[in-house]
Order: structure tokens, then sequence, then C-alpha cells
């Protein structure tokens, strides 16, 4: 399968890339600035394009991204690209099954025995220390990470073999109510993203409703 990210240099997309690549999958992507994530991806064996300005669905280059985007079978792009980004208009044009980054993660949750860590300060850091956990314990867990870990060969993403997934589910624009998990880790809750939440009880309510997404056991 040939999946496309569109910002694939942002520390969750670049973590997901991994996981394509990881499963044998050909990856491609793009991004606004060359950084050490995509040139790290590159060595992977992703193909990256760097587009200082994307240009214009009206430009000349509009044929090229048609036949570019034909080849895609999946894409998949960060919440902060816009809507009218050329590769994103064409692909869902076209009838490419396209979905925003938290979607995409949401489908693996669906996939594995996810653990979600969750909260307005500590994520990275309480997601990699539970990770390592599971790791010396025999677990093997695959993990997508909002930082690049040491222990992970200064990568944000590892690859494991068992059903176990653990994930860094991020509050921002309520992306987390995309995931399924089984266990959530909830570290705190403060006022953040006020861009977003209206005040905290609005916070308060979307953690509610992400802990709603636990089945029943």
């Amino acid at each position: 399968m040939k999946v496309h990210f569109i910002g694939i240099g942002g520390i969750g997309v670049s973590a997901l890339a991994q996981y394509y690549l990881a499963k044998g999958h050909r990856v491609s992507g793009s991004d606004l600035v060359r950084s050490e994530i995509t040139d790290f991806l590159r060595k992977k064996g992703a193909k990256i394009s760097i587009n200082s300005k994307p240009k214009s669905q009206k430009s000349k280059p509009q044929l090229k991204t048609q036949k570019f985007v034909k080849r895609v079978n999946l894409l998949i792009y960060s919440p902060a690209v816009p809507k009218d980004h050329p590769e994103l208009k064409m692909a869902k044009k076209l009838g490419v099954k396209c979905l925003s980054y938290p979607e995409a993660l949401g489908e693996l949750t669906k996939k594995y025995f996810t653990i979600a860590i969750c909260g307005t300060h500590g994520k990275s850091t309480t997601t990699a220390m539970i990770s390592l956990i599971l790791i010396k314990a025999g677990f093997d867990p695959t993990v997508i990470l909002g930082t690049k870990l040491k222990e992970f060969r200064n990568s944000n993403f590892r690859m494991g073999k068992s059903k176990f997934l653990v994930i860094e589910a991020d509050e921002w624009q309520a992306s987390f109510l995309n995931y399924w998990p089984k266990i959530i880790v909830l570290t705190n809750i403060e006022r953040e993203h006020l861009d977003y939440y209206k005040n905290l009880n609005h916070i308060f309510k979307t953690y509610r409703e992400f802990i709603k997404h636990l089945p029943k056991n």
C-alpha cells in the first residue's frame, strides 16, 4: 500500500509514518521545512518533498499533483494542514481515502490493546515511563510518543510484536475522542487550549466523553 503524509515532519505524524514503514508499506510525505525528523525518515526509506510554499491548485503543477495523488492508497494529514492544501484537495477530488492524524491513529487503537496517556502536563514523560516498564517486563509494546527518546534510538516510535499499543493522547481540538483504548492514564487537568475550549467545564466534559470510550470491563 502507498501511504502519503502531509505534514510528515510533525512529531505525531512522523511516528505514524514510521509505523507504516515498519509494516512494509511505501511511505511518502511533504512538509514546509526540512528538519531532523524529515532527514531521519528519509534514511528509513520515506520519499519526502519539501514545499516551502504549497502551490495553488490553479498553477501549472496541478497535473503533476494529480498524477502523484492517483498512485496513493491512503492520505494522512496533520490537523494543522489547511483544508485548501493542493494535495489534500486533489486527493479528495479523486476519491482517495483521507484521514487526519487523530483519525488514522484512532483506527490503530481499535486493532490493539491500547493504553492511552492523556492530561494537560506530563504526557510524554508518562508515556515513555510506561513504555519502558512494559518493555522491561517483556510485553514488547508498539509505542507512539510525542518526543524523541534515547532508548528508542532517538526516535519517537517503537515497533513491537505484541498486541499492546501505547500512545500519547492529545486533548488539542478534542483529538483523543478518535481513540478507543482499553486503559486510560490521566495525569492532570488544567485550563489549556482555550483557543478551542470555552472554559474549564468544557475541558472536563470532553475528558469525561473520552473516558466513556473505555470498554465496560
